[in-house]
């Protein structure tokens, strides 16, 4: 198993220039509302939907997830070796970290993890060793860098069309460049980039087998909607000290990831709760929650993890806590 040892994040939230102070709970709930669910970057082209049959398994005749949606600006990541590299989408030059095992298995999962706020795409590569990840559980891991004009990173404070776009272009260039299994997309990310996951959970659940965010969750920072998917969900937080206070308030964590426990399971979902009692920080145990339950989880079907698997502090949610 992996070890890592506790890694403190600071989420610090730089006052957009021009705006009056407010405090991230203020903006998520003023804001998120008014996220859409629509696909961002148009309907499929044909070679995308093509590709969207050929990625999960041509024997596979049962309910498959949604078709791939056309590439923003015809564009894709160099994934000629594993890396950094650059590429136009929704008309922004972004930047992704990709890797891969070397022999390009067939039907690899796909997992994307986003950074914290004042991080970055390497910063998270490193903590997590992320090449040894993708080695490890056979997968191809996209780590996206935020960007430098979003104030919290990503998308899930606003109605921004740039991050929605941008999962949806790298979910299509990797069907498209890869021969992978798009019923094992799932996402996970820490603090700011786990409240972007939680996004993702409520607008793209459909095209996902699992989210893991490290210190995320909903309300009042992000307005909850059902998933259009069903999916298991492991939700991980640092207990009563896992808060951030800047910008004019206090992001409680504890709340709003126990928030989001209770409506993912009033709506029939799945939950696995895990407080790790460490406060807003990475813990040691991240590595193994990864490597055991993201890749193993299939789209459309209930959580194949068991609980042995997790570390002892993780819980089957039941109810309120």
């Amino acid at each position: 198993m992996h070890a890592l040892r506790p890694l403190s994040l600071s989420l610090s939230l730089p006052q957009p220039v021009g705006l009056p102070a407010v405090s991230l709970c203020a903006v998520g709930l003023l804001a998120v509302s008014l996220l859409a669910g629509c696909r961002s970057g148009g309907p499929a082209d044909d070679s995308a939907g093509s590709d969207s049959a050929d990625s999960v398994d041509s024997a596979d005749t049962g309910p498959q997830p949604p078709a791939l949606t056309a590439l923003s600006n015809g564009e894709c990541p160099d994934f000629s070796s594993p890396g950094s590299s650059k590429f136009m989408s929704h008309d922004e030059e972004r930047k992704v970290i990709a890797y891969w095992p070397a022999a390009r298995p067939e039907g690899m999962p796909v997992v994307f993890v986003w950074h914290p706020l004042g991080s970055s795409a390497r910063d998270m590569s490193t903590w997590l060793d992320l090449e040894d990840y993708a080695n490890q559980v056979g997968a191809l891991v996209l780590v996206p860098d935020a960007l430098s004009s979003n104030p919290y990173e990503w998308d899930f404070w606003n109605d921004g069309e740039d991050d929605p776009t941008l999962y949806d272009d790298l979910r299509t260039c990797a069907a498209q460049e890869f021969n992978v299994n798009l019923k094992k997309v799932s996402s996970t990310g820490m603090s700011a980039g786990a409240l972007w996951t939680t996004w993702l959970a409520i607008h793209r659940g459909d095209t996902l087998a699992t989210v893991l965010p490290f210190s995320g969750g909903t309300e009042p920072v992000i307005q909850y909607s059902s998933p259009e998917g069903d999916f298991p969900v492991l939700l991980d937080y640092g207990g009563d000290t896992d808060q951030y206070t800047g910008g004019g308030g206090t992001v409680d964590f504890q709340q709003t990831t126990t928030q989001f426990a209770s409506e993912l399971y009033a709506d029939g979902h799945e939950v696995v709760l895990c407080n790790h009692n460490l406060g807003h920080t990475l813990p040691p145990t991240s590595r193994q929650q990864m490597d055991a339950w993201l890749t193993a989880q299939t789209w459309g079907e209930p959580n194949s993890v068991a609980m042995s698997a997790l570390p002892a502090y993780c819980v089957a949610y039941s109810g309120a806590r």
